[in-house]
Parts: structure tokens; C-alpha cells; sequence
């Protein structure tokens, strides 16, 4: 493993942290504000930051403009069908929910980048699956789906495909405009849906929290996730991000109060394997990219 692989893997492990604790933080500020509302100011903050980076960046990355809009656009989708979704199920589920991108993303894989799954990384995606299913508390006989469920499983599906295309437009666009133009594209797009967002009031606390998503979970994380993907292949970094759920976990413990089961402690233990042969195996490519200039 080289040194950039290590950074690579170092930016995935803190941009999950990160995000772990967004579900349960995003469960509870839905009980204040609308999930488009919460979507806006989020958005709106990562802008702001993303904005003079996009401004200096903008000149040397301009062709590949319309290929970064159109990743935005998959990614505001995932944030909003995610958001939603969790109106509607509990935070864990959410995760869990979320986390089969897992499955998608080596499809997405497959068809743009000819990138094959090896024995290993098969192994470590069963471990990875059977693990989440145990964290989330997920049981087969009582496993039911609701309107927020299928919301989510949009988002994973839309989650895959977001991260497949930032590895290959990491390869040739710098990824500091991947994440600054994502950040402002994400923003405009609910723009005229939620032109008034600034007019309502909100408490200092639910602010700060929503400055915390539009920076640290928003931008910054956003730019750690593109970095990584710029050099470890979508299906061996996905199961990496299976840490998410295990951090969302703890945070949910933590902020809401959901136990986590002896089975769900197992599925920690299968997340871990999982990770740790996805960080350890090399894949196989067919071919070159199929997305083109």
C-alpha cells in the first residue's frame, strides 16, 4: 500500500466519521425544519466556503464544467431523497438504507469502468452487507419497507453512481473544483424551490448545526471523499465507507439514545473484516473508462 493510498484511506475514515454523525443530528433538526429547508441552509454554507475556491480553480478545469453540474445535480438528489427518508424511518435504518450502495456501486463500476470485482472484494462486500443488516438491527422475517425506506434506497442507488463518476473525473479535473462546483450547483438547484429560506427564524443552536453540516459535512468532507476516490477504485473505497454506519451508530447511541444489540456489536466486528480485506485487495479493469471527453 503507498503512501497516497494511506491518505487516501486516513481522508475516508475522517469524511465517514463525519458523516456518522449526521444522521442522527439530521433526525433531530428535522423536528424543527423541513428537510428542504435543512437542505438550502446546508447547501447555502457549503457555497459560501466553496465559492473563492471555485473562482481560483475555474479557469484551468472550465471544459469539464458540465460533466461537474451534472454530478451535483446526483448529488443534491442523494442528499434530498436522504433527507426525506429519514422523516419517515429511524436513523440507524437510515444508514443501513443508505450503506447498500455498497451493492450498486460495483455495478455502476462494472458498466462505466469495466472494473471487475475480485474473490477478496466479494468476500469483504457478503461481510460488509451481513454486517450492516446486524448493526441496523435488520431481521428478514420482520424487515419491512416504508415510503421513507424506498426514499433512501434512492439515495444509495444515486449515492453509487455520484461516487463511480467522481472517480473518473478525479482523474483529469482538479478535485478542489470537483468539490467547490458540486457544493454550488447543489445550492442553486433548490434555489428556486426555497428562495425565502434566509426569512425564517431560526434558534442559534439548530444554526450552528447547520453551519457544522454545510462545512464540515458538506465541503470539506465532500473534497476528502473526492481526494480518496481520485486514488483507490470505487468498489475497494465503498467498503471502506461501510465505516459510516458504524460511527452513525455510536452518535445515535449517543444523541438518540438507540442501543446497539449484540448482533449489532457482531456486524461491527464483520464491518471491520470487510474493511480491512477491501484495504488490502487489488481489482481488476477490463478496460479503460467509458465515460470520454
Amino acid at each position: 500500500m503507498t503512501k497516497t493510498e494511506k491518505k487516501a484511506i486516513l481522508g475516508i475514515i475522517v469524511m465517514t466519521l463525519v458523516w456518522g454523525g449526521t444522521f442522527p443530528l439530521i433526525k433531530i433538526l428535522l423536528n424543527y425544519i423541513s428537510p428542504a429547508i435543512l437542505l438550502m441552509y446546508r447547501f447555502f454554507f457549503s457555497a459560501l466556503l466553496a465559492i473563492p475556491f471555485f473562482i481560483k480553480k475555474f479557469r484551468k478545469n472550465k471544459k469539464n464544467l458540465l460533466k461537474i453540474i451534472i454530478l451535483g445535480i446526483i448529488l443534491y438528489i442523494a442528499y434530498l431523497t436522504q433527507t426525506i427518508g429519514l422523516e419517515y424511518t429511524t436513523s440507524s435504518k437510515s444508514a443501513f438504507i443508505t450503506g447498500l450502495y455498497i451493492i450498486f456501486t460495483p455495478i455502476f463500476a462494472l458498466f462505466f469502468i469495466r472494473e471487475k470485482l475480485t474473490r477478496k472484494l466479494g468476500i469483504s462486500l457478503i461481510f460488509a452487507i451481513t454486517g450492516l443488516a446486524l448493526l441496523a438491527n435488520i431481521s428478514l422475517k420482520s424487515f419491512n419497507l416504508n415510503f421513507g425506506d424506498f426514499i433512501t434506497i434512492i439515495s444509495a442507488i444515486t449515492f453509487s453512481l455520484q461516487i463511480v463518476l467522481t472517480n473518473i473525473y478525479a482523474q483529469e479535473t482538479d478535485i478542489i473544483f470537483i468539490a467547490a462546483t458540486q457544493m454550488i450547483v447543489m445550492f442553486l438547484v433548490g434555489l428556486p424551490f426555497n428562495g425565502n429560506f434566509l426569512q425564517i427564524s431560526l434558534s442559534p443552536l439548530i444554526l450552528l448545526s447547520l453551519i457544522f453540516l454545510g462545512s464540515f459535512a458538506g465541503f470539506i468532507a465532500i473534497l476528502a471523499e473526492t481526494y480518496s476516490l481520485k486514488y483507490l477504485d470505487p468498489d475497494r473505497a465503498v467498503i471502506l465507507f461501510t465505516l459510516e454506519p458504524i460511527f452513525a451508530g455510536i452518535f445515535s447511541f449517543i444523541l438518540l439514545h438507540e442501543r446497539l444489540s449484540k448482533g449489532g456489536i457482531l456486524g461491527v466486528f464483520l464491518l471491520l473484516v470487510a474493511m480491512c480485506l477491501a484495504a488490502t485487495s487489488k481489482v481488476k479493469k477490463a478496460t479503460e473508462h467509458i465515460v470520454t471527453e
